[in-house]
């Protein structure tokens, strides 16, 4: 009896050490299975080189914000080249936002992109509404909502020839929050395509859609 009762003593401890090295195995594995967050924005025209500009051209798009604080810093939206394009800072009545600007009436299309890695677990998105372009004006809050921003182009940008395209602004944020210790954050994405045709100049609003991936689609964030 007492040999029966040693066995099975030594069956528990047995399987009770195997199942806390399976435990420390996994619980080690989730702890160090991370992927940083990250923050990204693209802005690209369509159509700006059938056009011609002033001595100096400036295009200004939405500026990506978190809670009334720039994305990215300051050091890194300044005076960035991007082919014949210099990226800027400037106040507007909205507050900030990003200008390009190219000198000499000869323009080229807009193909910038910025981007900043956060540590795992350091990017939480609250309300990506309020963690993205600005500006940003939400229209309809209180049913299904509709965003709008603002773009400028100058009024002295004109075609070339009467047949010039329309110029085409594509501005898109992609936003996740990366993997922390085995748990996937959320991941949106902030567009704005818009059209803007020969006649229309000065200040612009233009759409921003809002969408959040879910299950390999992107779908509406409400």
């Amino acid at each position: 009896m007492a040999s029966i009762n040693i066995t099975k003593i030594l069956l528990v401890v047995v399987v009770g050490t195997i199942a806390i090295f399976l435990f420390g195995t996994f619980f080690g594995l989730a702890w160090i299975n991370s992927n940083p967050g990250q923050y990204s924005y693209t802005i690209t025209t369509e159509g700006l080189s059938q056009y011609q500009g002033g001595l100096v051209t400036d295009v200004i798009v939405p500026i990506p914000m978190r809670d009334g604080e720039l994305v990215f810093p300051e050091e890194e939206l300044q005076n960035q080249q991007f082919g014949s394009w210099k990226s800027v800072i400037v106040e507007t009545p909205y507050g900030k936002m990003l200008a390009f600007q190219s000198v000499g009436e000869d323009l080229t299309d807009i193909d910038a992109t910025f981007f900043r890695r956060y540590d795992p677990g350091e990017l939480t998105v609250t309300d990506i509404s309020e963690e993205s372009l600005s500006p940003l004006i939400c229209k309809n809050c209180d049913g299904f909502p509709e965003y709008v921003s603002v773009i400028y182009l100058p009024d002295e940008l004109a075609p070339l020839s009467p047949d010039a395209p329309d110029i085409v602004i594509n501005l898109k944020a992609d936003v996740s929050e990366g993997l922390n210790h085995s748990i996937l954050g959320e991941t949106f994405r902030v567009t704005v395509h818009e059209s803007i045709p020969p006649e229309i100049r000065g200040e612009i609003n233009v759409s921003v859609v809002i969408t959040r991936y879910e299950d390999g689609i992107w779908i509406p964030y409400i």
